[in-house]
C-alpha cells in the first residue's frame, strides 16, 4: 500500500512539472530552434500570466490545502493558493499552439496534458479545484487575447 502510495505521488509529481518554469523554458527554447513564428507571443503570454497570477495572490490570500509558511515576501505570495499558475501556464501553452497548429490531434492531446497537470495540482494538495479551474480559464483568456492581437 505504501509503494503504490508513493508511486503515484511520484507520478504525479512528474506530471505537475509540465506546469512548471523549467518545462516552458524547455519548450521555448524548442521553438526558437523551430523558428515558430509564434514563439515571442507566446513567451510574452507566458510572462503575463505569470505576472497577473503573481498579483491576484499578492492581493486575495487563500490557504493551500496544506499551508505553508509565510516568513518572507515571496512566500507570503507562493503560500497563497488562488489561482494555480500551473494550470494558466498549461493552458496558455495548449491554446497557443493548438490555434497555431489547427490540428485536432494536438488539441486532445493538449487538452489531456492540461487536466493531467490541474489534477496533480489537487491530489498533490497544492491547490482546490477552483483554483485550477481558475487558473485554466486565465491561461485560456490571455492565450486568445494574446494570439489575436
Amino acid at each position: 500500500m505504501f509503494l503504490r502510495s508513493h508511486l503515484s505521488k511520484e507520478f504525479f509529481i512528474s506530471v505537475t512539472s509540465f506546469g512548471g518554469p523549467v518545462f516552458y523554458i524547455l519548450v521555448i527554447l524548442v521553438l526558437l530552434r523551430l523558428r515558430a513564428p509564434f514563439v515571442l507571443t507566446l513567451f510574452l503570454a507566458l510572462l503575463f500570466v505569470e505576472l497577473f497570477c503573481v498579483v491576484i495572490k499578492s492581493v486575495y490570500r487563500k490557504e493551500r490545502p496544506i499551508s505553508q509558511d509565510r516568513d518572507d515576501f515571496f512566500n507570503k505570495i507562493d503560500a497563497n493558493s488562488f489561482p494555480s499558475v500551473h494550470s494558466a501556464r498549461i493552458s496558455v501553452l495548449v491554446t497557443m499552439i493548438s490555434l497555431y497548429y489547427k490540428d485536432v490531434s494536438i488539441l486532445i492531446i493538449g487538452i489531456i496534458l492540461a487536466l493531467c497537470v490541474g489534477y496533480s495540482r489537487i491530489y498533490l494538495k497544492r491547490h482546490y479545484r477552483k483554483d485550477v479551474l481558475a487558473g485554466f480559464l486565465i491561461g485560456v483568456i490571455v492565450a486568445i487575447i494574446a494570439f489575436y492581437i
